[in-house]
């Protein structure tokens, strides 16, 4: 292991140890119920980036239903409500005809609290700017390459440059204007230096906004399904060692996939893990009921052992073992617990990681 990650790995540890004896923590928490839902409209995309394994999914298109996605709010508040992402496994949300009012509806329920999308920014403007900033988001990631034609074409592979230009400069002059701007999030997934991406004389008229910009420095293989990258960009380095601990993947939430199946996971190395990860159907069982069933208690006790699935095995970016006695996890635990009890937690305030609905 390369001494810099011995040296995170050691410290980690002791960050452990550490947290571990404080008093206040509450691990059965996170077995009892989800902290947050993921909904996959749509694994249809309009785009064909060169880090993503839409073109390698084994699932046939699908649109989520209207009953699906009733059914998935209805069970959801059923346990207390919490954050819900849109974003899907691979694809993007607002192919879906009935994108906006759903998250419409998801927006005028009391039970849900913040509401987050990705999105490769393409459909923003389908019905209208600011039909899209009123929904109800909370926060807006916008994934693009950068602001040069020919970079977001090796990358997106696709011609819509100049509309997903336009977009996004339309996008944040609109948010600029609003009393309760919703957080709008640039990720970058460029082949040059995020300073040259900057420089792009396309980004000028962003600056005024100061946006927020996460950039990807690495790029996960997807269990091997993607082999190559352009020049400029670079795979995750393994996972060193084995995975001894659960991920903390399958103790955040549950993802309700367009055709209704359930998985836990929604990150797009699970694209093709039906056998592994899909953990019932959502019209067969209430989330409460898969949350706390058999398969996914199985599949939580598998880590540690020769029986790990081999999608689990082969993340190489987003495996991260959960600690359930962190600052993080401390907070989650205490607002879940509140949900769990029946109060209404809606909370203010940008979200502090791009991922992560906290």
């Amino acid at each position: 292991m390369p001494l810099k990650k011995t040296i995170r790995a050691a410290i980690q540890s002791c960050q452990d140890g550490f947290w571990k004896i404080l008093p206040g923590s509450d691990p059965a928490i996170f077995s009892e119920r989800p902290y947050e839902l993921h909904l996959e409209f749509t694994n249809l995309c309009n785009a064909d980036c060169v880090f993503c394994p839409y073109s390698q999914q084994n699932r046939p298109h699908a649109f989520m239903t209207d009953e699906i996605f009733a059914k998935s709010l209805s069970d959801f508040v059923a346990v207390g409500g919490g954050p819900v992402d849109i974003t899907p496994v691979v694809g993007d949300a607002l192919i879906h005809p009935k994108a906006l009012e759903w998250v419409r509806r998801l927006r005028a329920t009391p039970q849900v609290d913040r509401i987050a999308m990705t999105t490769n920014g393409i459909l923003l403007a389908r019905e209208g700017i600011d039909a899209v900033l009123d929904a109800g988001f909370s926060r807006i990631n916008i994934s693009t390459a950068g602001f040069e034609e020919a970079m977001y074409r090796r990358i997106y592979r696709n011609a819509m440059y100049r509309k997903v230009r336009d977009n996004i400069y339309a996008l944040y002059e609109a948010n600029a204007l609003r009393a309760d701007p919703v957080q709008l999030v640039l990720a970058i997934r460029a082949d040059k230096p995020l300073e040259q991406v900057l420089a792009d004389p396309d980004f000028a008229p962003l600056r005024t906004h100061n946006p927020a910009i996460s950039f990807n420095y690495t790029y996960a293989n997807s269990g091997g399904l993607i082999k190559d990258l352009p020049p400029g960009m670079v795979f995750e380095p393994p996972y060193p060692g084995p995975k001894r601990k659960p991920c903390f993947q399958i103790y955040a939430g549950l993802v309700v996939r367009s055709n209704g199946d359930v998985q836990v996971c929604g990150c797009e190395s699970a694209v093709n893990a039906d056998e592994a990860l899909v953990v019932g159907h959502i019209l067969e069982s209430s989330l409460a009921e898969i949350w706390q069933g058999e398969r996914l208690q199985a599949l939580r006790q598998s880590f540690g052992t020769p029986s790990l699935n081999s999608n689990c095995q082969a993340c190489d970016m987003y495996y991260a073992p959960v600690d359930f006695h962190s600052p993080k996890a401390r907070e989650r635990a205490s607002v879940s617990r509140r949900r769990q009890a029946g109060e209404i937690v809606r909370r203010r305030g940008a979200m502090t990681e791009e991922w992560l609905l906290d």
